[in-house]
């Protein structure tokens, strides 16, 4: 996620002690005309709090076996315990937040229908598949529990329609409950190192031989890409059968209107600048596509008779985070203009994607700034036209969208924002075709070069499956 440049402060503990005190007397003020049933919860409850003896997760006032009460009416919230109650609404859960220190606990309501919609015991999911085994919408519209009881494994729910149970581990409950946690504790994927051109002095890299004879080998290789965004494979042997057989180590190689695993020259044999000795400015393959390729590789087997044709790698999610710092009003255009893309150089082809996509695609439901970056789609030869849809009072979306545009490109072609090494037989180069740009320098002579694209979706299924066991992953995506 990128987020604007921001200081950061020491705060004197004595300081935060104060501030803490200050602002839960503020939340949680009584109300003089409270009953006890409905009143907040003491301040010094909230301070001196000790750890939840049902999980780490919850408000310690939570007990093991406790059973959770009905709401009577809208105004009844809150037994004597100071534990909120349930009803036709969902189930409201307190759970702590770890790192915000002005922040004690948050409440989640879990709605009924979502709760129901989601247990996951053997009756309700398919073991075998991992896919729901009964008819979400032949449940009652206004399903609520029969009984709600706080577990060490979870909360557990007994459904009053059909007496069905549900047990929904706390750990699941605190992934799911929104954007509101710090989410201490959940195991983290791998995070993406930024780099420019000094990645040359050292670029990550893994071994043909253990990645082809170990899955622990193709897990490794694969958190290389999904952390730098790039990875060399050394030793391998300068043949396109065994470059094939190394690309398939991932998946199954991915075909398009140039076919499948390419074995090419310079020769224009298909009608795109990739055939041709031309230089080639930083870019991302595949904007054409609804859903370009994730990964491409590159294996230079040989290049005789000439010179030239070093290539050249932007990380276009640091690219993108220098934008955003720079100027983000140019950002928030590239991320908000959508852009029409096309192939169309081959007689009896014609690709768009299913709509237009904006050259930086990001996470849906936050604020720009705030909102994570998913995908760089950037080819300029290959962009149609920006529709111009001018308003008398404003500049036209397309005028904003070239000035914008404009710093995009600049960013993109500094020296030290590239990374530009000279390919080897032997070393292929596989890259994140939504993160990384690449591109070359003219040549002279006659280069061959083999390599192929594998799916997104695939390579991440392929690079979770051999990094974590089974049950991680599954909670990674459900």
């Amino acid at each position: 996620m990128f987020a604007p440049p921001h200081r950061v402060y020491r705060t004197e503990p004595l300081l935060l002690r104060v501030f803490q005190r200050s602002f839960l007397s503020r939340t949680f003020k009584r109300s003089a005309n409270n009953s006890p049933q409905s009143s907040a919860i003491p301040t010094e409850d909230f301070l001196n709090a000790p750890e939840s003896r049902v999980s780490k997760y919850l408000w310690h006032r939570y007990e093991s076996g406790g059973r959770l009460q009905r709401a009577s009416e809208r105004s009844d919230r809150f037994d004597k315990k100071g534990l909120m109650k349930w009803g036709e609404s969902g189930i409201p859960i307190r759970f702590t937040v770890g790192q915000n220190p002005t922040e004690i606990w948050r409440t989640f309501r879990a709605p009924n229908l979502w709760l129901r919609d989601n247990c996951r015991c053997s009756k309700c999911v398919n073991q075998d598949t991992m896919q729901r085994a009964f008819d979400t919408f032949a449940l009652p519209e206004n399903i609520e529990p029969k009984d709600v009881v706080t577990e060490k494994e979870g909360l557990r729910v007994t459904w009053a329609n059909d007496n069905h149970v549900s047990v929904y581990p706390w750990e699941w409950l605190f992934r799911h409950k929104g954007s509101y946690s710090t989410d201490f504790d959940i195991p983290k994927t791998n995070e993406k190192v930024y780099w420019s051109s000094e990645i040359k002095y050292q670029p990550p890299s893994v071994s043909y031989e253990e990645v082809m004879s170990f899955d622990a080998g193709v897990g490794t290789w694969l958190s290389k890409v999904r952390t730098f965004g790039f990875c060399y494979v050394d030793n391998c042997p300068v043949d396109p059968i065994a470059t094939q057989k190394l690309l398939e180590r991932i998946a199954f190689i991915r075909l398009t209107h140039y076919g499948g695993f390419y074995d090419f020259t310079s020769d224009l044999t298909l009608k795109d600048t990739a055939y041709t000795s031309e230089a080639l400015g930083p870019h991302t393959d595949n904007t054409y596509f609804s859903d370009p390729s994730g990964l491409q590789m590159l294996h230079l087997l040989s290049h005789e008779e000439g010179e030239g044709g070093e290539s050249l790698f932007v990380d276009g999610f640091n690219a993108a985070r220098t934008l955003l710092t720079e100027d983000a009003s140019s950002y928030e255009i590239l991320a908000n203009t959508p852009v029409p893309w096309h192939a169309s150089g081959n007689e009896g082809v014609t690709i768009t994607p299913s709509k237009n996509f904006p050259v930086l695609d990001l996470e849906a439901g936050k604020p720009f700034h705030e909102a994570a970056l998913l995908q760089v789609r950037w080819n300029n030869d290959d962009r149609g036209v920006v529709e111009v849809r001018d308003d008398p009072e404003h500049v036209s979306s397309a005028e904003l969208w070239y000035l914008a545009a404009r710093k995009w490109d600049a960013i993109l072609k500094r020296e030290h924002m590239q990374y530009r090494p000279r390919l080897e037989p032997g070393r292929p180069i596989i890259f994140d075709n939504w993160r990384v740009l690449h591109g070359r320098a003219a040549f002279t002579g006659k280069r061959r070069m083999c390599g192929g694209y594998i799916n997104r979706d695939d390579w991440i299924s392929r690079w979770r499956n051999t990094n974590f066991e089974r049950e991680e992953v599954i909670k990674q995506i459900l």
